[in-house]
């Protein structure tokens, strides 16, 4: 700059007059403005460079108090809230299993649990005032920083002809699905691309915004998380390596679990990823996509348009399911998944099914659309028997705490399903199956209101006064089984208005008669109990099911869905008539 001035300064005899000057005043005023610039520059680098030693500390102090309570079995959340983590859950409960006295397992289970939370509170305590800690030195130097950058000029008195850009809006934390497309809807399309481009993963699980802008947002993701996922398996697989090279067995047991639970999520990423692939018709929207939260993959898919049916159903599933192996039904012999099996096919043919209802009642102009949601982590075990049911995972079978876990998102979504709707009042049929009915009721129980109706199916419970009242040789307790332990005891304690409860139970269900969650739906006079025994209807058969995993599925000899099946259909196409009394062939 100097050496620039001193050039200009000595033109005055090569460029005389009035333009000669007019220019040499003109780098004189952007000179000292200049000056402004470099000194503020300079003080600006001797902000940051105190405040890396500053910051740099408190971020350690962090990470030691982190570190302290992952050591201990915690999981810590972003914001420093200390949580149990899965794997101490069941070290626990291994644990009070093997104990040779009496007691009642869920009772120690409940105790040792206490105990820990206790624990974890005093954790969150810690984690957070080093965080808090952290944010003050990071906001020390921030304020540093800007106060350097104070007096700068600004760029219109340079005399430029330029504009200051602006940051575009970020998405608004903890708000309403109406407040997310209220927000939405005041950006510029400019600004909606531009979010969608840099933070799509805020995008595709707002609640409230249109689908195809989820589904748009979503769809970016998935090659990000296989690249993150691939790279955290390819991080435990060392350290599973290194630490059996030093005969570490802790450290070979976190290394696994680590690794067990990548493998998992990036199996369920490419069962997301073969469902969205192609054209479909229905055509599919990925309504949300999480493979950082919980143990397994999360994700929502749509067959149809939410914002454009008519009618709308959420299927929640329950026991033993996972996007790998439900969403499309599991992998065939040649490794490779039908694009139109799982949970995805049966959503397709239930929107066959109601729309040939609709069109035989003369309403064939309503569309449907069936939304598969896996927003939470179900119990795991087999769906075919009890006896399937792995141990490990047995407390969470019997405990409401993962079902409780899906309440507030599930309702969430059923509610911006209603505020995205381009519909005055779209007609929205919750499904609930399995522990997924249990989901199902606790979400509804949140009163979002938005729910016309709702149909469990193979339910054992749907919420209990007193959860986890221990029972005897594996069945209910008499208390719940007499219905004094029901949290809900009419269709208001769902949002939903009497005579829109229903509830199936197939021959041979062993879920569907548990009373494990208060009683099962089945034994509730207030709800309307359908039939699953086979009929004919406008020359189209409908077979029976006979256990607990075929309520939704195709019968393979006739194509058609269930018995079952056909009803839930009937009751998303708002004909519960079809369900209650069919017209069937005679």
């Amino acid at each position: 700059m100097d050496t620039q001035y001193i050039a200009v300064d000595s033109s005055r005899e090569t460029f005389r007059r009035d333009t000669g000057d007019a220019m040499r005043a003109r780098y004189a005023e952007v000179h000292a403005k200049s000056v402004v610039v470099v000194d503020a520059l300079e003080r600006g680098r001797d902000a940051a460079v105190l405040a890396q030693w500053s910051v740099a500390s408190a971020q350690a102090f962090l990470a030691s108090k982190k570190a302290a309570a992952l050591s201990k079995g915690f999981d810590v959340q972003p914001d420093g809230t200390c949580s149990i983590s899965e794997s101490t859950k069941q070290r626990v409960y291994l644990s009070v299993a093997t104990e040779a006295d009496n007691g009642p397992i869920a009772n120690k289970f409940t105790t040792a649990m206490a105990a820990l939370q206790v624990e974890a509170n005093n954790h969150t305590t810690w984690v957070k005032a080093a965080l808090a800690g952290a944010v003050d030195a990071d906001n020390a130097a921030k304020n540093a920083i800007e106060a350097a950058f104070a007096n700068m000029p600004t760029a219109d008195s340079f005399g430029n002809a330029s504009t200051t850009p602006t940051g575009t809006p970020q998405p608004p934390q903890g708000a309403t699905p109406a407040q997310n497309l209220k927000w939405w809807d005041s950006l510029s399309r400019t600004e909606q691309t531009a979010l969608i481009n840099t933070v799509p993963t805020s995008i595709g699980n707002l609640d409230g915004l249109p689908a195809p802008v989820r589904d748009e947002a979503n769809r970016k993701m998935i090659p990000f998380e296989q690249d993150r996922l691939t790279a955290d398996s390819n991080t435990f697989a060392q350290a599973l390596k290194t630490a059996g090279e030093n005969g570490d067995m802790a450290g070979i047991a976190a290394a696994q679990t680590g690794l067990d639970r990548t493998t998992q999520k990036l199996s369920d990423l490419a069962a997301v990823r073969t469902a969205m692939e192609g054209s479909t018709e229905p055509k599919r929207y990925l309504m949300a996509l999480d493979m950082q939260s919980g143990r397994q993959g999360r994700a929502a898919v749509a067959v149809g348009n939410p914002d454009t049916a008519d009618h709308i159903s959420v299927t929640t599933p329950g026991l033993g399911s996972d996007l790998s192996s439900s969403l499309l039904g599991g992998r065939g012999g040649d490794g490779k998944w039908n694009p139109s099996g799982g949970m995805v096919g049966e959503a397709e043919t239930l929107i066959e099914t109601s729309q040939r209802q609709l069109a035989d009642a003369g309403r064939g102009g309503e569309q449907i659309s069936s939304i598969a949601w896996f927003g939470y982590d179900p119990p795991q075990g087999g769906m075919g028997s009890l006896d399937d049911i792995t141990t490990p995972d047995m407390i969470n079978v019997t405990n409401e705490g993962r079902a409780q876990e899906a309440a507030q998102p599930l309702s969430s979504f059923y509610t911006g399903l209603d505020v995205a709707s381009e519909k005055s009042d779209p007609h929205i049929t919750a499904l609930g199956h399995s522990y997924g009915s249990l989901a199902t009721s606790l979400a509804l129980q949140e009163q979002s209101g938005v729910v016309d109706d709702v149909v469990f199916y193979g339910s054992p419970g749907l919420g209990a006064d007193i959860p986890g009242l221990p029972g005897v040789g594996g069945l209910a307790s008499p208390f719940s089984a007499l219905g004094l332990n029901d949290a809900v005891e009419n269709a208001g304690d769902l949002g939903v208005r009497n005579g829109h409860v229903y509830e199936m139970t197939e021959h041979w269900d062993p879920v569907g008669n548990l009373d494990a969650f208060g009683r099962s739906p089945n034994e509730m006079p207030w709800v309307t109990h359908l039939s699953t025994d086979p009929i004919s209807v406008n020359g189209e058969t409908y077979t029976g099911a006979t256990n607990h995993s075929e309520y939704g599925r195709t019968d393979g000899t006739t194509q058609n869905l269930h018995r079952s099946g056909y009803n839930l259909a009937a009751i998303v196409a708002g004909l519960p008539e079809n369900a209650t009394n069919p017209q069937t062939d005679k």
